[in-house]
């Protein structure tokens, strides 16, 4: 079976291929979960507003809340293109996590206040979900949010905090009610970083970036801030995603990263003849792109999913679960191919592909964003499979 864009969405794709060869330099594609360089960031925060001034943030949302009601597929589309690139597109809780959730529970007037902002990228956004004991396990989260009048008093600690440092406003999931089933007793907030009794300690992970332990001591949260409705905050995480025309296009991240290992290889001479005529370097570059076709295939699907309306089929965890498993076989396999001069850094004059190896390895060991693949297994059996736990 062949997967094909209509004209019109192609016209699209070379549109939004236009925009970025206009403004992204090649110095400036990086991936900002893994970078920590100022210069950079400064740049991918003027890159992000231009992407909004294009109304491209909340392409699929409803005009009235500041998007351009654009179809789904238009949105995979830009995100692959964005993938191909390395595009620094910044605020992804803000446009994934956050909007979702607005779109899903919020109040027409939080819909109206939020979402513009948002698609302008006037706020930043954090994740407040992970807490220390709790791993993936996001409903054993124990910060507690009390009721004071018309606020709410937070107490508690969140880890595991991306981009905390630099974000303005946090999505938070604070437990309202203790003695309801613990799938049942949790609501999101919108916490304002600035208020009194939030703190940061840095916590370095190991792709190279920068998160962050959150301690929460008696923060007072206006009861504006409460997105949606008491209680409801699990379903909210669990629908959001879609709900803001999220996509994922991770299959271009990989076929980016074969690309460039093939043009190596075909310009790498090796005991006197180029690596790519190797026949176990072409087994393992066959390797490469099967999983980088198999993640596209599973997008793909994802996308006919939300277009027709279907359940996910293994309760959505399926592609997380082939994602994050190909990510250190894929970047072992090029270590592989490449040696060991692949362990060394951007800035070395030794470095093979400019350092992209070692940086492609780091990033491998660090994808437990969103849960590990082991606990997205489980998702799998459990919801998917109705395997008993």
């Amino acid at each position: 079976m062949e997967f094909a864009f209509s004209a019109e969405e192609e016209r699209w794709r070379r549109e939004v291929r236009a925009f970025l060869d206009a403004e992204l330099p090649a110095d400036k594609e990086f991936n900002h979960e893994f970078t920590e360089d100022e210069e950079l960031w400064e740049f991918a925060r003027e890159f992000t507003k231009k992407v909004g001034k294009k109304g491209w943030i909340g392409l699929t949302w409803p005009r009235e809340y500041g998007g351009l009601g654009r179809p789904l597929a238009e949105r995979l589309i830009m995100a692959e293109e964005f993938a191909r690139r390395d595009a620094p597109f910044v605020n992804m809780i803000g446009y994934g996590l956050a909007a979702g959730t607005l779109l899903i529970g919020g109040t027409e007037e939080q819909k109206h206040r939020f979402l513009p902002e948002i698609a302008r990228f006037d706020t930043f956004w954090a994740e407040g979900l992970t807490e220390p004991g709790s791993g993936s396990d996001l409903a054993s989260l124990t910060t507690r949010a009390v009721r004071d009048g018309d606020d709410w008093i937070v107490n508690g600690q969140k880890t595991y905090t991306t981009w905390g440092h630099r974000a303005d406003v946090m999505y938070l999931a604070a437990r309202t009610d203790p003695d309801a089933p613990r799938h049942r007793g949790i609501s999101i907030f919108c916490l304002d970083l600035s208020l009194p009794g939030v703190s940061f300690s840095r916590l370095d992970n190991l792709g190279g970036g920068r998160q962050n332990h959150t301690y929460l001591d008696d923060v007072r949260i206006p009861g504006d801030m409460l997105i949606g409705e008491v209680g409801k905050g699990w379903s909210y995480i669990m629908s959001a995603f879609y709900a803001a025309g999220g996509v994922s296009a991770r299959h271009c991240e990989i076929q980016r990263m074969l690309d460039t290992v093939v043009a190596y290889c075909e310009t790498t001479v090796r005991r006197g003849r180029p690596l790519i005529d190797d026949p176990i370097v072409r087994s393992k570059l066959a390797e490469l792109a099967m999983m980088a076709e198999t993640e596209r295939l599973l997008a793909y699907e994802s996308l006919g999913d939300a277009l027709n309306g279907r359940t996910p089929a293994f309760a959505g965890a399926l592609g997380h679960v082939v994602h994050k498993e190909n990510q250190p076989r894929f970047a072992q396999l090029i270590n592989q191919i490449v040696g060991p001069l692949s362990q060394l850094r951007t800035g070395s004059r030794w470095a093979p592909m400019d350092g992209d190896a070692e940086a492609w390895y780091r990033a491998s060991y660090a994808n437990h964003a969103g849960g590990t693949s082991q606990v997205k297994r489980m998702v799998l059996a459990t919801r998917g499979l109705g395997l008993p736990r």
